[in-house]
């Protein structure tokens, strides 16, 4: 009789703006709630599932809903990390200015899309210092420890190439970022960042960005949007607003 060797599914849930654990979410693994551990660090652990496809469904209130499938193999741990979207009733958001992009295509709203948006003003205050070499996953830069770039995503532009660069975590040691993925090929520094953020349309087509502070600095903020094989562009006045707790409204007409 053969032996079968269960499997693993680790989940990881922060807030897209403050990065800080969600640890009220409702997880669903095809269908039903199949007994896990809650960390508080935003962890949900499931233990000893059957190798297989598993649809998932991740419900909080106040973030926009996740339902995706996961092929789990024998003896498999596989962990899955996603920054939760905020819903326009989030409490969390009610004070600050944010940004609500309403995205559509053919004048159809894009629902329940995942979709990256990038900050194109360039983050000047975030430089570089060495080389990453290949197969590394250390980066140093001018700023030692800033616990806000910690869980951001970033493109990085150098030579006219673009790199995706997470920050995972911090070494004090060795005074450099970890990145969450190795390398593949050299990267050289005297390059630009752009922060990125993996958001998710609701039911209308909405997407909501708070403003962050500590990277947008600009009196006018651009973003791209992208979403699969079709993109978007937005710009946004907020002249000395950043501070009002006021709503940026726009259409994000796909292409």
């Amino acid at each position: 009789m053969r032996v079968i060797y269960r499997a693993s599914l680790v989940f990881l849930l922060k807030d897209v703006y403050s990065k800080y654990p969600i640890t009220s979410a409702v997880i669903l693994c095809n269908g039903k709630q199949n007994p896990y551990t809650r960390k508080a660090s935003g962890h949900y652990v499931f233990s000893n599932l059957y190798p297989g496809k598993y649809e998932i469904s991740i419900v909080c209130k106040g973030y926009s809903s996740l339902n995706f499938s996961v092929e789990l193999k024998e003896n498999e741990t596989k962990e899955i990390i996603h920054d939760l979207s905020y819903t326009p009733d989030n409490q969390n958001i009610m004070n600050l200015t944010r940004f609500e992009l309403t995205c559509t295509k053919n004048k159809k709203a894009l629902s329940g899309l995942p979709i990256m948006l990038k900050l194109t003003n360039e983050l000047e205050f975030l430089k570089m210092l060495e080389p990453i070499k290949t197969g590394s996953d250390e980066l140093k830069t001018n700023l030692e420890m800033v616990p806000s770039l910690l869980g951001q995503k970033y493109i990085y532009e150098v030579e006219g190439k673009s790199y995706k660069l997470f920050f995972w975590s911090y070494d004090n040691e060795k005074k450099c970022y970890i990145l969450k993925d190795l390398v593949s090929e050299q990267i050289e520094p005297e390059g630009k960042f752009f922060a990125v953020w993996e958001l998710r349309t609701d039911e209308k087509g909405r997407a909501i960005m708070p403003l962050m502070t500590q990277f947008m600095k600009d009196d006018v903020i651009n973003f791209e949007c992208r979403a699969e094989d079709i993109t978007g562009k937005v710009s946004f006045n907020v002249a000395g607003k950043q501070q009002s707790g006021e709503v940026f409204y726009a259409d994000v007409k796909f292409k």
